[in-house]
């Protein structure tokens, strides 16, 4: 399974750690419009190539949305007007904007909300740690 995470900060940066070491998936596909974090990422390795919104959401069977949440609410009706098999997930820390934004959108039941419980003070690749998920609740 091919990964696409949108956002290589702290949540992204974790999630792409922890499907790496669970060998959860074959190739993690990175998106950020930062170009210093998306070298950081790959410095990092925690993403093996980094693409362009269109193209990591074309290769892809699981689509990360790791960004803020007015980002992601934002994003989320383009990519999944651009989705045809994959499922799609945020991991933002509020759901009430970006389930409004994708209502009545004719892809909705391709995406899942999720919010994992966890996170620290600090923010970008760097601040991406092993084990982050371990123990910890996700509400899906």
């Amino acid at each position: 399974m091919k990964t696409c995470i949108i956002g290589l900060g702290l949540i992204g940066g974790s999630m792409a750690i922890a499907l790496k070491e669970k060998n959860l998936s074959t190739e993690i596909l990175g998106v950020d419009a930062n170009e210093a974090h998306q070298q950081k990422a790959l410095e990092l390795g925690f993403v093996d190539v980094i693409l362009s919104l269109e193209e990591g959401i074309a290769a892809a069977d699981l689509i990360i949305l790791a960004v803020p949440v007015g980002v992601g609410c934002q994003l989320l009706p383009e990519i999944l007007l651009k989705v045809k098999k994959q499922i799609v997930i945020d991991v933002g820390s509020t759901k009430e904007a970006i389930c409004k934004m994708v209502k009545g959108h004719p892809n909705r039941s391709r995406f899942v909300a999720t919010h994992p419980m966890w996170g620290t003070e600090f923010s970008g690749p760097a601040a991406a740690v092993s084990g982050a998920f371990v123990t910890k609740a996700v509400v899906i």
